[in-house]
């Protein structure tokens, strides 16, 4: 049987047809759309067992093709080239009749002297070497930067510079386990905790080991965070429609908030130390 080539034909030759013909195709060996959420849980894990490699796969795959979906209209090359050359794994599991012989697959790592150099001409010049500017070179670059606006809108939430206990700081992961316990803030209810959780934890173990992932994956990130750091919605109290940053979380008493934050934090950990902002960021009002 001849082989099908729906990957080799969008990777030698972009047009939007061998693009849509890419994404349908993906739907297609994906089977059944997933929900979201499985989609998501997924996509995040950082270990899994054998008899979830299935399921893993088709989230991976139903994951790149809404990912080209999102960014076909100004799809680049280097990006859909990225995408197949990592899929090829996924789609030789669902479909052995896909032709993957063209593919040499690239390193998911690279040299530390390209990342010093890409932060150095991010600081002198403010840009990078236009040969590192595709998904092999900054992808990773691009975790830090979402890593940076979660705990930045985290620690801006709960108004706190910096907490330590025993002389050791209290890490993100408490602070976000303190933040979707609060009962004084008033949260978006498009904030999914459980989701910003997956979020960092897939953070923490993709920068910690310095690998590039999934370009399809990092979408997803983005989108799990958009609704807390990045509000589009207003918010609509006692008649008045209100646009900030900060709409995703309201709060009517920040004296009585930094209370429960204080007495929530002592409960984990009793010689707590914080040192507290000067400006929180959270949308208020006077009572």
């Amino acid at each position: 049987m001849k082989k099908t080539q729906y990957l080799k034909s969008a990777y030698t030759k972009l047009t939007q047809k061998s693009v849509d013909d890419l994404i349908e195709y993906l739907k297609i060996i994906g089977g059944k759309s997933l929900t979201t959420k499985c989609k998501r849980q997924n996509a995040f894990k950082t270990s899994w067992i054998d008899k979830e490699t299935k399921l893993l796969t088709r989230c991976h795959v139903q994951n790149a093709a809404h990912y080209l979906d999102f960014i076909k209209a100004s799809i680049t090359k280097d990006q859909t080239r990225t995408v197949i050359a990592d899929l090829t794994s996924y789609v030789e599991i669902l479909d052995s009749n896909e032709d993957t012989s063209f593919i040499i697959l690239s390193t998911n790592t690279q040299p530390s002297a390209v990342q010093f150099d890409s932060a150095k001409r991010l600081f002198y010049n403010h840009q990078i070497r236009e040969q590192n500017q595709n998904n092999y070179s900054t992808d990773l670059l691009a975790l830090y930067a979402i890593r940076l606006s979660l705990e930045s809108r985290v620690r801006g939430l709960l108004g706190i510079d910096y907490a330590t206990s025993n002389g050791k700081n209290i890490g993100l992961s408490t602070l976000i386990k303190i933040s979707k316990g609060l009962e004084l803030v008033e949260y978006s209810e498009k904030i999914d905790w459980t989701e910003i959780e997956w979020v960092n934890n897939w953070l923490n173990h993709y920068m910690h080991r310095h690998l590039r992932p999934y370009p399809w994956i990092i979408h997803q990130a983005i989108e799990v965070l958009k609704p807390f750091v990045d509000p589009k919605e207003p918010i609509i109290k006692s008649n008045r429609t209100i646009y900030s940053f900060y709409s995703a979380t309201y709060v009517e008493d920040e004296d009585a908030l930094e209370k429960e934050i204080e007495f929530n934090l002592l409960e984990l950990y009793p010689k707590v130390k914080i040192t507290w902002l000067h400006k929180r960021e959270i949308l208020k009002t006077k009572k």
